[in-house]
């Protein structure tokens, strides 16, 4: 008849919850490393204006992780103070066809934000 011991509990319970606060981190990290990949390409696919106001491509912003229903998630685009400008090149106009720069950078960075998005978690992981 095989006997089994556990020993050392406490230890591994401990390095789990450590794992648990490193990968929250790491978490938050790699969503701020993917959103900065869909800005750079949001930045790409807007034009700049010859306008005297703020540009949109210098007003383009990761915001701070946060939690939702669905999950954890950055939101990237166009701060406050273009904004309201952003939507009419995001959608169009009746005067005006629509520049979707917002969705076209998110579709063109997808697969380079997932790179790096992974590139941070296994370097949490090796620590």
């Amino acid at each position: 008849m095989a006997k089994f011991e556990m020993t050392g509990l406490e230890g591994t319970m401990s390095f789990f919850e450590k794992l648990g606060e490193e990968a929250e981190k790491a978490e938050d990290q790699a969503l701020k490393a993917g959103g900065e990949v869909i800005k750079k390409h949001q930045i790409d696919n807007v034009k700049r204006s010859a306008k005297n106001q703020p540009h949109i491509q210098d007003n383009i912003t990761v915001g701070r992780p946060k939690e939702t229903d669905e999950g954890k998630l950055v939101e990237v685009g166009p701060n406050r103070k273009v904004a309201w400008r952003a939507k009419f090149l995001e959608y169009g106009t009746s005067k005006m066809p629509a520049y979707p720069f917002i969705e076209k950078g998110g579709d063109q960075g997808e697969n380079e934000a997932v790179s790096a998005m992974e590139k941070v978690f296994l370097g949490a992981i090796k620590g």
